[in-house]
């Protein structure tokens, strides 16, 4: 299974968006829902910008990691 919109749309509801990157309480660079990978190839730094619909991107492609390990441990009759 893959996660839902629902399911998506509850780790928004939580995590906040920012379109604009910044310095997570660590220093981490961050933007989106609290992505720190590059994006695109490009790590996040100072003044870097994405769209809404990258920020939805990232955030799709960061919970593909979970999706797995969940499928193999969880079991829903």
């Amino acid at each position: 299974m893959k996660i839902s919109h629902k399911g998506l749309s509850l780790i928004k509801a939580f995590e906040g968006v920012s379109l604009t990157a910044y310095q997570d309480v660590v220093g981490v660079w961050t933007i989106g829902y609290g992505w720190t990978n590059p994006v695109d190839g490009v790590a996040v730094h100072e003044g870097m910008v994405v769209t809404q619909d990258k920020a939805d991107e990232l955030l799709r492609e960061g919970v593909k990691q979970y999706e797995a390990p969940v499928n193999k441990g969880v079991s829903v009759p």
